[in-house]
């Protein structure tokens, strides 16, 4: 599936499904988002509903450094039940050091305030991959 084939009721339907998740990050990080660098950060009810997409564009590839302000001025102020949250970026659709270090400062910043991070993702041209998940298990 791809985003063109979410079903109309998207919003009416928990995100607990990676390949339904996976679509959704696909569907709100833009292509244009992904070439200029963004972090996307859709917020979540605590049946794990897309409440809001809140997308922070043209900032380049992410670092640890720009999600330490995301969690700590906008997550920990929103602090939405839920949330997935996703890096765009340019180039190969392979995980780096960067994009694992953003992954456990969202681990960890999610866990100092209180909110559930569902998954964290990578968007480029090419693919649309979730980190792995023994990244904020092992934290």
């Amino acid at each position: 599936m791809t985003f063109e084939n979410l079903p109309p009721n998207l919003r009416e339907l928990a995100l607990d499904d990676p390949v339904l998740r996976a679509d959704a990050v696909d569907l709100f990080v833009t292509h244009a988002d992904r070439e200029s660098g963004c972090v996307m950060l859709l917020l979540l009810d605590e049946g794990h509903r897309v409440e809001s997409p809140v997308v922070i564009g043209e900032m380049g590839r992410p670092t640890a450094e720009h999600l330490d302000l995301v969690v700590s001025r906008v997550v920990a102020e929103l602090r939405p039940p839920a949330l997935v949250v996703a890096l765009g970026r340019s180039g190969s659709a392979l995980f780096t050091d960067a994009d694992r270090a953003c992954h456990q400062v969202l681990v960890d910043g999610c866990r100092e305030v209180g909110v559930d991070l569902l998954a964290t993702y990578v968007a480029t041209a090419g693919a649309v991959r979730e980190l792995p998940d023994h990244l904020r298990i092992a934290s």
